[in-house]
C-alpha cells in the first residue's frame, strides 16, 4: 500500500475571525453554497479563483465555513475515511500557533506540526522563539505573506528563514496572489505579497535551504523557468488536476513534487484521485509524490 503524507493543511481557524475551533467537539458540517466541491468535482479543471466580485464572494464565504468545521476531530476522520497517513499543519500567526497545533500532534500522531514567524517580534526574540520551537518539535516553517500582511523582502522574513534553513528544516510559503476577506471586512492585507515574483527573487538568496513554494505545480513551466539551476526547491499539488501534476514532475522534476491538498480548502478524497490518475502507469513516482519526497526533506524515518 503507498503512503500518503499531506505537505499542506490547516486545523482550526486560520482568518481573523480567530474564532477558537480547534478542539470542539460535534462541530457538524454544514450545508451552504461550496465552489471548492464544484473545483474539486471538475478535477480541478474548473478554476478556483475568479476575476467576478460575487462568485469570488462566494468562495471567501465557503472557505470561513470550511475553517469554522475544521476541528481535530473532524479532520482525523476525515484522514481515516481516505487512509491519509500523515498531516502537515501549517499555523498562519496571529490567528493558529504552534503551540496549538503541537497539542494536536501530542494527541494524535498522525499529525506532523509546523511553527511560524511571530512578525510582531523584533528579529532576536523572533528567533529565539523560533530555536525553541524546533527544541519542542517544529519540523518545518510557514509563512503566509498576505495573511500575515508581509513582504518576503522583509527582513524578519529571512531572519526566520535562516533560523530553519541552518537547522536543515523546510519553510513553506504561500505563493499566489488572492484576497481572503471581501470588502465588508477591514482586516489589513497586501495580496501582492503572493506575487510568484517575491519568491523568485527570494530563493536564489537561499540556495542552500530546503524552501517548498506552495501552489506552484499550477503554473510548473514559469516555476521552473524562474527557478532553473536550484535544487532546493520544492512545490506542492494542491489545486492541481492529474495533467498539471503531470506538467509539474515533467518540468520541475519528480523529486521536488510534494503531495498537498490545503486541507481544509481541499479535500483528500479529490486530491488522492488526481494523483492516482496522474501517475497510474507509474507508481514509482506516485510513491514519490504522496510520501517519499515529503518524507525525504522532512527527516521522517520509514
Amino acid at each position: 500500500m503507498v503512503k500518503i503524507l499531506d505537505i499542506h493543511t490547516h486545523v482550526g481557524d486560520i482568518f481573523h475571525e480567530n474564532r477558537s475551533i480547534t478542539f470542539k467537539t460535534n462541530i457538524k458540517k454544514g450545508d451552504y453554497e461550496d465552489p471548492f466541491i464544484e473545483v474539486e468535482r471538475s478535477g480541478y479543471t474548473k478554476p478556483l479563483i475568479v476575476k467576478d466580485q460575487k462568485d469570488h464572494q462566494r468562495l471567501i464565504d465557503a472557505g470561513q465555513y470550511r475553517v469554522w468545521e475544521c476541528t481535530m476531530e473532524n479532520f482525523g476522520k476525515d484522514m481515516t475515511e481516505d487512509e491519509v497517513d500523515y498531516a502537515c499543519l501549517l499555523p498562519v500567526l496571529p490567528n493558529t500557533s504552534f503551540e496549538e497545533y503541537l497539542a494536536v500532534s501530542k494527541l494524535d500522531s498522525r499529525f506532523i506540526p509546523f511553527t511560524c514567524p511571530d512578525f510582531s517580534l523584533e528579529i532576536p526574540e523572533l528567533e529565539r522563539k523560533l530555536e525553541l520551537d524546533i527544541k519542542r518539535g517544529a519540523k518545518g516553517l510557514k509563512i503566509h505573506p498576505i495573511l500575515q500582511n508581509v513582504s518576503l523582502e522583509d527582513p524578519k522574513v529571512e531572519a526566520a528563514v535562516e533560523v530553519f534553513g541552518k537547522a536543515n528544516i523546510p519553510t513553506i510559503f504561500h505563493v499566489g496572489i488572492t484576497s481572503y476577506y471581501g470588502p465588508d471586512k477591514d482586516y489589513p492585507s497586501n495580496p501582492e505579497f503572493g506575487d510568484p515574483q517575491y519568491f523568485y527573487d527570494f530563493a536564489p538568496r537561499f540556495s542552500k535551504y530546503p524552501l517548498i513554494a506552495a501552489h506552484c505545480c499550477l503554473l510548473a513551466e514559469d516555476f521552473a523557468e524562474n527557478t532553473k539551476g536550484l535544487d532546493n526547491v520544492y512545490t506542492d499539488t494542491t489545486m492541481c488536476s492529474a495533467e498539471l501534476m503531470q506538467l509539474g514532475v515533467q518540468h520541475i522534476g519528480e523529486d521536488k513534487v510534494l503531495f498537498g491538498t490545503d486541507y481544509p480548502f481541499g479535500t483528500f478524497k479529490y486530491s488522492i484521485q488526481e494523483v492516482k490518475r496522474a501517475f497510474a502507469n507509474d507508481e514509482r513516482i506516485m510513491k514519490k509524490v504522496f510520501y517519499e519526497n515529503a518524507a525525504k526533506i522532512l527527516h521522517l524515518e520509514d
